[in-house]
């Protein structure tokens, strides 16, 4: 079950309790329902954030059903909120009518430079946002949309954690009933690879784990 601890789930935790460190009562809001965001999700309701922003429909999901599954998920794993892009003219007037002026942090886990640009247009003035997706190119406007309102825009790799103290910590959580990232996984033969490929491309699956068999 731990298999996927030493990558996509302390990226997504790691980016909130051990670079955000955000402040109790603030507000996050996270691009990507995948187990980097789902795991975000978890943490930061972990850290006391009062509101938590699920943003979905961006992701390898490629039906409507399968981005609404994640974002029932994230509901269950902690956010206050949900919205899908694809329902909605604009995410970051979605964001501002439960925020009213932006949240605290913002985190993308796309890896599209839209997206990002988007998470960071979501963030109030001396706001942070965080890409934890492998993004290529990306255009904004640096006075408009960055220097002009005091924000930050930060690429953290692997949560900013030494996995021998964070992922036990995760574990700890875990134990407490407080991090239960055994929602996020799957379980599949080893036999059956192809079809845990097609079902992670599809959306249909969050993590995939293959068990081999003895």
């Amino acid at each position: 079950m731990v298999a996927p601890m030493g990558c996509g789930i302390q990226t997504g935790a790691g980016a909130v309790l051990n670079y955000l460190k955000p402040a109790p009562a603030s507000s996050i809001v996270i691009t990507g329902c995948g187990s980097v965001g789902l795991s975000a999700i978890m943490a930061a309701k972990i850290a006391g954030c009062s509101t938590i922003i699920a943003v979905g429909g961006s992701s390898r999901a490629k039906t409507s059903d399968a981005i609404d599954s994640k974002l029932e998920m994230a509901k269950e794993l902690g956010a206050t909120h949900t919205i899908n892009s694809n329902k909605v003219e604009s995410v970051v007037d979605e964001v501002k009518k439960i925020t009213r002026i932006g949240a605290n942090y913002a985190i993308d886990c796309t890896g599209n430079g839209e997206c990002v640009r988007q998470s960071l247009n979501c963030t109030r003035s001396l706001g942070t946002c965080v890409i934890l997706g492998a993004t290529q190119d990306l255009t904004i406007n640096v006075e408009n949309e960055l220097m002009g309102s005091g924000k930050k825009l930060v690429g953290v790799v692997e949560g900013c954690s030494i996995p021998q103290i964070f992922i036990p910590e995760l574990l700890e959580y875990y134990k407490k009933g407080i991090f239960p990232f055994d929602k996020l996984i799957t379980y599949y033969n080893f036999k059956d690879i192809n079809q845990a490929f097609e079902d992670v491309h599809k959306g249909k699956v969050i993590k995939a784990i293959l068990k081999m068999e003895g």
